[in-house]
């Protein structure tokens, strides 16, 4: 059994991705304790489109769990061949770390261009049994698109709503 993710990348959380950001750890935590779940459901192999945000932070619950239950697998879906054109320098060497723990490497086009990350995005839906959505709730961008194609593909969703955890600290 298979499961993906679409989330969103930093700039699109409505709070800060840091440490010590009490909205960002009990974000965290929902997001080990659904993994946790969907393990204990079966699923076993796991897809992450390795953008910055929200598939980077769960492909690194997937190698936690891999450290536990070695019979995980996590596969990088990659849009095209090359680092993402836009990647903050903080974030090159944990992408490459993740990208070169991943079980399988899978690059969907040849190169870059315009609708390459929906392609990516629809591989993922299209390989999956069920999408983790990491959403902020709004209607418009590359998650809601991807949100979409899952559903018209009858695909089960499990949402994780970025809202739910804004505090005001």
């Amino acid at each position: 059994m298979i499961c993906c993710v679409t989330g969103h990348r930093p700039s699109g959380f409505p709070f800060p991705r840091e440490e010590n950001d009490i909205s960002y750890i009990f974000y965290i935590d929902r997001l080990y304790s659904e993994i946790q779940n969907l393990i204990g459901e079966g699923y076993r192999d796991f897809i992450t489109g390795m953008a910055d945000g929200a598939d980077i932070d769960f492909a690194n619950a997937i190698l936690y769990y891999r450290e536990i239950e070695m019979n995980i697998t996590l596969e990088a879906a990659m849009p095209y061949p090359i680092t993402y054109p836009k990647t903050p320098s903080e974030y090159i060497d944990e992408r490459n770390d993740i990208f070169f723990d991943c079980n399988t490497k899978t690059i969907v086009s040849e190169h870059y261009f315009r609708g390459c990350m929906q392609k990516r995005n629809r591989y993922m839906v299209d390989k999956a049994d069920i999408v983790l959505a990491i959403w902020n709730g709004k209607c418009a961008g590359g998650t809601w698109n991807t949100i979409k194609y899952a559903r018209s593909k009858g695909k089960e969703i499990r949402y994780i709503m970025l809202n739910d955890f804004l505090h005001n600290t």
